[in-house]
C-alpha cells in the first residue's frame, strides 16, 4: 500500500476526544431546555419569590379562611401539576426549544435592523441631542422606554390573536390549559411566536433607534445583560400570573399593572371575562383601548376555552400531536370557509 494511502487513512480517524466533544454538542443541545437562564421566568430566584408570595396569601388569607391543606399543597397543588393538561404544558415548553422561531432563528423582521436604520436617519436631526448618555438616569429612562414598547408590542399581537378568527387557534393552545401553572406561559404555538417575532421589532425597532441616536449610546440598560424592567418583573412575581394563587393590586394600582388575578380572569371561561386584560406588565394598554376588567373582589374561576369548536378544553390538545397540528386544521378550515371558491379548485 502507498504511503499516501496510510497517511491519508489516518487522517481520516476520529479520535477519542472527537467522540466526547460530539457527545457532550449533543447532550448540550438535548438538555437544553432545561438550562434555565436568568431572564427566564423559570429561574430559581423567581421560583423562590413565588414561594414566598404564596405562602404569605396562604398564612393571611387561606389559612384564616379554615383552609385544611397546607402550604406546600396550597402553592403546589399535586392535582393541578400531575394533571394532563400539566404534561402538555411540558410537552410544548420542551418541543418549542428545538422547532420554535427562536429555537430556529427564523425572523421575517429584525429589531436590531429596523434600529439601525431608523437611527440612521434620525442622527442628523436629534444626534447628541442630550448629553451623558451612560448617566443612570438617562439608562434607566433607555430601558423603560424599551420595556413600554415591548409591552405594547406584546399587548398589540395578544389582542390580534384574539380577535381575528384565523389567528385565534394558535393562540387557542394557550387558552385551552385547564391548569395554570409557571409552564403554561411557554405553551404556545410556534406560529403565535413568528407573529409576534414580526410584531415586536415593528414596535421596538424604530424606539430603540431613536434612543440609541438620542442618548448616545449603545446600551440600554441591563441587568445581567437583560432588559431591566423585565427582570424586575420577573424577579417581583410573574409566575404568580399562572397559577391559582389569587392576588390583587386594588384599584388604582390595577389600571397601571396587570396582577396576578387579572391575568387569571384572562384565562377564564366566564363570557364576562371574554378579551379582557391582555397586558403583560403595564394594565395602561388595557385602559386606554377598553379592554380593562379589574375585579371588585375574589372570583371563582374556571380556567380553558368554550366555543363551537369543543365542548372541552383539553380535548382540543390532549396530546403534544394534536397541540400542534389542530391549530393548523382549524386555521386551514377558516381559510377555505372565506374562500370556497379554493375548494372546487
Amino acid at each position: 500500500m502507498f504511503p499516501g494511502v496510510r497517511e491519508h487513512r489516518r487522517c481520516r480517524r476520529i479520535s477519542a476526544a472527537d467522540v466526547t466533544a460530539a457527545l457532550a454538542n449533543l447532550a448540550g443541545f438535548l438538555l437544553s431546555p432545561f438550562a434555565i437562564a436568568a431572564d427566564s421566568r423559570l429561574y430559581w430566584l423567581n421560583f423562590v419569590v413565588f414561594i414566598i408570595a404564596g405562602a404569605a396569601v396562604f398564612w393571611l388569607r387561606e389559612r384564616r379562611a379554615g383552609a385544611e391543606h397546607s402550604a406546600l399543597a396550597y402553592i403546589f397543588p399535586i392535582r393541578a401539576w400531575l394533571s394532563q393538561s400539566s404534561l402538555v404544558d411540558f410537552k410544548v415548553y420542551v418541543a418549542n426549544h428545538f422547532f420554535s422561531v427562536k429555537a430556529t432563528g427564523i425572523g421575517l423582521v429584525s429589531a436590531s435592523f429596523i434600529a439601525s436604520k431608523v437611527a440612521g436617519a434620525a442622527s442628523p436631526y436629534i444626534g447628541g441631542f442630550i448629553a451623558g448618555g451612560g448617566e443612570f438616569w438617562s439608562l434607566a429612562m433607555c430601558a423603560l422606554m424599551v420595556a413600554l414598547a415591548n409591552d405594547l408590542g406584546t399587548y398589540i399581537t395578544h389582542r390580534i390573536c384574539h380577535e381575528h378568527k384565523a389567528l385565534w387557534p394558535f393562540h387557542q393552545l394557550h387558552h385551552s390549559a385547564e391548569v395554570l401553572t409557571p409552564l403554561t406561559v411557554y405553551r404556545k404555538h410556534p406560529i403565535h411566536d413568528l407573529l409576534s417575532s414580526i410584531i415586536q421589532p415593528l414596535i421596538m425597532g424604530p424606539v430603540i433607534g431613536v434612543l440609541v441616536v438620542l442618548f448616545n449610546h449603545d446600551g440600554l440598560w441591563t441587568i445581567m445583560g437583560f432588559n431591566a424592567v423585565y427582570m424586575i418583573f420577573n424577579f417581583l412575581g410573574c409566575n404568580l400570573r399562572h397559577s391559582q394563587i389569587w392576588i390583587g393590586f386594588g384599584p388604582v394600582l390595577s389600571r397601571i399593572f396587570i396582577s396576578p388575578a387579572m391575568h387569571q380572569i384572562h384565562h377564564s371561561i366566564d363570557p364576562k371575562h371574554y378579551d379582557r386584560n391582555y397586558g403583560e406588565v403595564l394594565a395602561m394598554w388595557d385602559w386606554m383601548f377598553g379592554t380593562l376588567y379589574i375585579p371588585k373582589s375574589r372570583e371563582a374561576i374556571t380556567f380553558g376555552v368554550t366555543g363551537e369548536a369543543s365542548t372541552e378544553a383539553l380535548s382540543l390538545h390532549p396530546t403534544l400531536k394534536e397541540a400542534y397540528l389542530q391549530p393548523m386544521r382549524e386555521f386551514a378550515s377558516i381559510v377555505r370557509r372565506k374562500n370556497p371558491a379554493s375548494e372546487r379548485a
